[in-house]
């Protein structure tokens, strides 16, 4: 056989198996008694996901969108998952004298911290001097203050965070004319421990009549691993001695391990103060004024801690 009826025989075949599939169509439409699915018809059932449900669409517009979005790939569907816990920091500030709100010039000693991911948050008066009322306050990121009294109430017992990070602001005010001396606790999880005191007093402890309470601060924390604690500080009205200094109180003593003066300083820097900790253990950091004087700087001081 030639090529010429190579090419014709092959030809008619092709004819002849075309008019077998046309037939086979037919049949099989007669016998399932509905028409074979049309384009339009795969595109919208492509385009939705499986286990998305079915929706129904008419009119030029609606086929024109669902044959569109027929060859594209549905990305994958993740639920929101709340952020990872990170470990809890531990920090109490003590002996931490308070405003009264009917001071005129008083004003309200303010904690910051900043949890990252989810956990329980302690906040917590642990000890007031007898006889004294204080109202503090929570805020967090821009939500309105939770405010509760002393005695009535002393801690924020359920507190939680859910959120990748949030600012939470602690106030502390004594109640009418009381200005009580207390000691407030924190835990937070946190991946960077680290706690600001605002509006505190930087008040010389030589000053007459001057309460060693109004003089810098006293801050308490557990470190969750080997590393330096450090202080930044600035205040205003004078320059100042400040003396610091760092002790174990781990065990039943407190045990002093080092001591710093800065002289004549106008702040202490970022940080002015730094020594370095051993891990899973109580230390305590102090910061005073050596210096006399008649004024009422406002201290803000920031503690980190590993």
């Amino acid at each position: 056989m030639n090529d010429t009826s190579w090419r014709s025989l092959s030809a008619i075949l092709g004819v002849a198996c075309v008019i077998l599939i046309i037939a086979a169509g037919a049949l099989l439409a007669t016998s399932s008694g509905s028409p074979a699915p049309s384009s339009s018809d795969i595109a919208q059932t492509s385009a939705v996901p499986s286990g998305s449900g079915s929706s129904e669409s008419s009119g030029p517009s609606a086929s024109a969108s669902a044959t569109a979005s027929a060859t594209a790939v549905p990305s994958a569907i993740t639920k929101p998952t709340n952020p990872p816990k990170a470990p809890i920091a531990l920090a109490t500030f003590n002996n931490l004298m308070l405003d009264a709100t009917n001071n005129a010039s008083g004003t309200a000693r303010t904690i910051t911290f900043v949890t990252d991911g989810t956990g329980p948050v302690g906040i917590a008066v642990t000890k007031i001097s007898a006889k004294a009322s204080l109202k503090i306050c929570a805020k967090i990121d821009d939500s309105k203050p939770d405010c509760r009294t002393w005695p009535k109430v002393n801690s924020f017992k359920g507190a939680t965070t859910d959120t990748a990070h949030s600012i939470w602001v602690i106030t502390l005010m004594g109640v009418g004319t009381d200005t009580p001396t207390v000691d407030v606790a924190f835990s937070w999880p946190t991946n960077d421990a680290k706690i600001t005191l605002s509006h505190g007093r930087l008040q010389g402890s030589s000053s007459p009549g001057v309460p060693e309470a109004l003089n810098g601060f006293t801050c308490t924390f557990k470190t969750r691993a080997a590393g330096n604690v450090t202080v930044a500080a600035s205040w205003t009205l004078l320059t100042a001695d400040i003396d610091m200094s760092t002790a174990d109180v781990d065990g039943p003593k407190a045990i002093s391990l080092d001591e710093k003066q800065f002289k004549t300083a106008q702040n202490l820097g970022t940080p002015g103060y730094s020594f370095g900790l051993d891990a899973g253990k109580y230390f305590r950091v102090f910061m005073r004024s050596i210096s006399a004087d008649s004024l009422r700087p406002d201290l803000t001081a920031v503690i980190s801690f590993p």
